[in-house]
């Protein structure tokens, strides 16, 4: 199911269901300065089966796994385009280090629940 984007916005998909995925959305909602991201569970965007990766859509190009995280720090600039530094690592070993804490995930951090559900004040900023 692919989500339309309005123009000039970013939609960040995450799983709802990962601890550490709903911290990292609330730091982002405080972090966002430039108001440029939206955001979606992939349980509502119907990737419920595939929840091990991050989706980010800027425009009509998508990224995934730690290309994903580095499209996000880029976005929210200042410090935090040092990390487009981690290119400097090649691509496979990005997506293997990525996807070995996506399996590690629920172990470290917990799973919820239920799934993520926004605040009033974060509603807005939800697709």
């Amino acid at each position: 199911m692919t989500t339309p984007v309005p123009e000039g916005k970013i939609l960040i998909q995450f799983d709802g269901m990962c601890i550490l995925c709903s911290r990292t959305v609330k730091f982002l909602l405080k972090a966002d300065r430039k108001d440029k991201f939206l955001f979606q569970t992939l349980q509502q965007a119907g990737q419920a089966n595939s929840p091990e990766t991050v989706v980010v859509i800027d425009s009509d190009r998508s990224y995934l796994y730690f290309d994903a995280v580095l499209k996000i720090a880029y976005e929210l600039g200042g410090f935090y385009k040092l990390m487009a530094v981690c290119r400097l690592i090649p691509s496979k070993w990005r997506k293997s280090i990525y996807l070995w804490v996506a399996r590690n995930r629920f172990r470290w951090f917990g799973k919820r629940v239920y799934c993520y559900f926004p605040t009033d004040k974060e509603r807005k900023k939800f697709i």
